[in-house]
């Protein structure tokens, strides 16, 4: 969830209160509750503590945030063969769907989340950690040259039989 900060502003004025009025009813400092209007976030207890201050339920004062979540993890003990993966991003999503109908004994799909997130099992030895290759334009220009000379080779072998 995020919080509505022009809703709390429009609260504010129409209950005739202030910055302060609102800081001495939460316990906030000023810096932070300005921090909050301008980006909308809080922790769960602090956004409760701001809809007590104007006596309103928690639901006027927030919105649906569609992005809220974008945690990305891989979690694993040091002996297990096991992960446990959580990915918001749809290349990795996408990802972890095709291995477990390719892979069911391996790749358990654990949750999917209605925020297009996912949660599953995968073996360990799945995690890869690898920088990308640094290529020179004289190594890019070499790589496309082979490329070509064995699509070349390949279609007039084609053709031949």
């Amino acid at each position: 969830m995020k919080l509505n900060g022009k809703k709390i502003k429009e609260i504010m004025d129409s209950k005739k209160l202030t910055v302060k009025d609102i800081c001495r009813r939460t316990g906030l400092y000023e810096k932070s509750f300005q921090w909050i209007l301008e980006n909308g976030y809080a922790s769960d207890e602090t956004m409760e503590r701001i809809a007590d201050s104007f006596e309103i339920p928690l639901k006027e004062i927030t919105m649906f945030d569609s992005w809220a979540n974008h945690e990305n993890c891989i979690e694993f003990l040091k002996y297990s063969d096991i992960a446990t993966v959580s990915f918001t991003r749809e290349k990795f999503t996408n990802k972890i769907r095709k291995l477990a109908k390719l892979h069911p004994d391996e790749c358990q799909i654990v949750a999917e989340n209605k925020d297009g997130s996912i949660c599953a099992h995968i073996p360990v030895s799945w995690v890869k950690i690898s920088p990308k290759r640094a290529v020179s334009d004289k190594q890019r220009e070499a790589s496309s040259e082979r490329f070509k000379r064995f699509n070349f080779e390949r279609t007039t072998t084609r053709e031949e039989t």
